[in-house]
């Protein structure tokens, strides 16, 4: 069997060829290979089953030992891309994964290539594993793009479909997606002082800031915790009372963990439920929906850096917003200046954070008539009801933020950014921006007021 190897900058890109048994997987990844990983800095393995004609299972599982070390002591995420049909039968039935399944080398890309942007819309299609699919969507929305769920190939052909892959259950980072307006984080295996650095708490204090309340905190597949994980969890806790939030930790089994731990979770707010439809039921759930409590938290300082990403936001704004109405802008000179949100009139907001080279938030505020506008466009008629009025905000946001992510990573700048969180009672956000300054854009489509603020 031949093996092509080449190191493409973070990447290892391994091209095997031929049959595939436990006595050719040794010469896939070798000791020389795992020294050249560590020294190289290396965050990806990826390997071509391309030309894999047959693989056995044991071959499979000795792959998936080494790919183990790897993670362990490298931190290091691997996958496999382009199996046969019955190759990938063998690949999906491996307990404990510890790579990624991709079906082909397109999509590998998009997930493992830092340097590759796609530039077509993404679906997800009849992915049955409901972690499966949050997971794929975890991934895909921290490399800036927005996947879509589709129930047919056919509903998905002016993109690319993802369809039979797999992400590892066992990653490197706790999991984190948006569904409707909860912020649900993932863990799995054995949490421990490791967890602070899988855990994107930058991610977790935009999500607070910019005005989610709810958090869950899905613990099925963890097998245990002890005091230094709990300790990181109890930070968190801090952070979330601070800003009146909810923290669920669902599906934990409390048998494989001290009593004492568990206390000092509930101490410190930690409600546990067996599942989803509990926390729905719960009155704390209910309380905290309905709770309108003024959050007054200090802002940080409007720097000359941070106004510099203006125009950045500003542009990607303008042309997006013309581009879907139709209608020309017109605006006023920015300033700097304490938000004011006016709850007397009929207005829809978005807020998002974004975080890196530069952390702040985004805040649009749009009449209810270039709503409407724009729902043209995005739906094709006019939103019928709060729900998709909810979602086409959520998703014109959503294209302004990766616009200008894009843009900004033309300037060798870096930044993450978290789903939108939508506002249709203006009252609401005005809770989290009490008190603080940031630059305010005002613009007119026609005679439509569109405000644009830039927070920290």
């Amino acid at each position: 069997m031949g093996v092509i190897k080449s190191f493409r900058g973070s990447k290892l890109l391994i091209k095997p060829q031929g049959f595939l048994d436990s006595q050719m997987a040794s010469e896939i990844i070798t000791p020389p290979d795992i020294q050249r990983i560590e020294n190289n800095n290396i965050k990806y393995v990826s390997i071509d089953f391309s030309k894999i004609v047959s693989a056995n299972m044991n071959a499979i599982r000795f792959l998936n030992d080494v790919f183990e070390d790897l993670f362990k002591k490298f931190n290091l995420e691997s996958a496999l891309f382009s199996p046969n049909k019955n190759v990938y039968n063998v690949l999906k039935n491996v307990d404990n994964l510890y790579f990624n399944i991709f079906e082909n080398e397109h999509i590998e890309k998009i997930f493992f290539d830092e340097d590759y942007l796609e530039e077509k819309p993404i679906y997800l299609c009849c992915i049955e594993d409901e972690q499966n699919k949050n997971m794929l969507t975890y991934y895909l929305i921290k490399r800036g793009y927005k996947p879509k769920e589709i129930d047919c190939e056919d509903d998905g052909k002016d993109g690319i479909i993802i369809k039979n892959s797999i992400i590892l259950k066992v990653a490197n980072k706790v999991g984190a997606i948006v569904k409707n307006s909860i912020v649900y984080f993932f863990f799995d295996g054995f949490l421990d002082a490791n967890l602070a650095n899988m855990f994107d708490i930058e991610y977790f204090r935009r999500n607070l800031l910019i005005g989610f309340k709810v958090f869950v905190f899905d613990m099925n597949n963890v097998k245990g915790m002890n005091i230094h994980a709990v300790r990181f969890l109890k930070t968190l806790g801090i952070e979330a009372a601070e800003y009146g939030a909810f923290l669920a930790i669902v599906g934990l089994n409390k048998k494989n963990i001290q009593t004492t731990l568990i206390e000092d979770l509930n101490d410190m707010g930690y409600l546990f439920f067996a599942n989803e439809e509990e926390i729905f039921n719960s009155q704390e759930y209910e309380d905290v929906i309905n709770s309108n409590e003024v959050i007054y938290k200090r802002s940080k300082k409007i720097t000359k850096e941070f106004v510099k990403l203006l125009p950045y936001f500003i542009n990607s704004t303008i042309s997006t917003v013309e581009m879907m109405t139709g209608v020309n802008s017109t605006k006023e000179a920015p300033k700097i200046t304490e938000v004011n949100i006016d709850t007397s009139k009929k207005y829809v907001a978005s807020s998002i954070g974004f975080y890196g080279d530069m952390d702040g938030m985004m805040i649009l505020v749009l009449t209810e008539i270039l709503t409407k506008k724009i729902s043209q466009i995005l739906l094709g008629e006019e939103y019928q009801n709060k729900e998709e009025l909810n979602d086409l905000v959520s998703e014109f946001a959503n294209i302004i933020a990766g616009t200008v992510k894009r843009e900004i990573q033309k300037h060798d700048l870096r930044i993450n950014i978290t789903l939108p969180k939508v506002f249709d009672e203006m009252e609401n956000l005005k809770n989290i921006v009490v008190n603080k300054k940031g630059v305010e854009v005002k613009f007119y489509f026609e005679k439509e007021e569109f405000y644009f603020y830039l927070v920290r």
